[in-house]
């Protein structure tokens, strides 16, 4: 019998159900998440432009929204990815100047992904840089 292979990240989907697709929770969300990115066929560069600021501004709100009134905090990366945030999209990436560990930013909203499958957000002074 031919072992099933997760249509997300192609790895084996395991025992289970015959008709499994996936080899995870995780790789079930982020596949539907990214369904329409598969299905587009290629569009015009403004359409594009327009289509990724769309996800950095979803990104930005939901780091928002993870935040509240706080300056920082930790959490799950998969209940990040259960909201719909788009890992693979971000505005800039920053070094901290003491320890050096690499932030991802989404306008002045960061995060940090932890060896423990954790995330920890970061909000920075706005600036603008001409």
């Amino acid at each position: 019998m031919e072992e099933k292979l997760c249509l997300n990240c192609g790895q084996p989907v395991g025992s289970g159900r015959k008709d499994k697709k996936y080899c995870s929770d995780a790789c079930k969300t982020d596949y539907n998440n990214n369904k329409d990115e598969r299905a587009t066929p290629e569009m015009s560069l403004a359409a594009y432009m327009k289509r990724v600021q769309q996800i950095l501004v979803k990104n930005r709100q939901i780091l928002d929204q993870c935040l509240g009134d706080r300056n920082t905090m930790s959490m799950d990366k998969q209940d990040l990815d259960g909201r719909g945030f788009t890992f693979k999209y971000f505005t800039s990436r920053t070094r901290t100047k003491n320890s050096g560990e690499l932030y991802c930013f989404c306008f002045e909203l960061g995060y940090k992904e932890m060896e423990d499958e954790r995330i920890i957000i970061v909000r920075r002074e706005r600036e603008i840089v001409f």
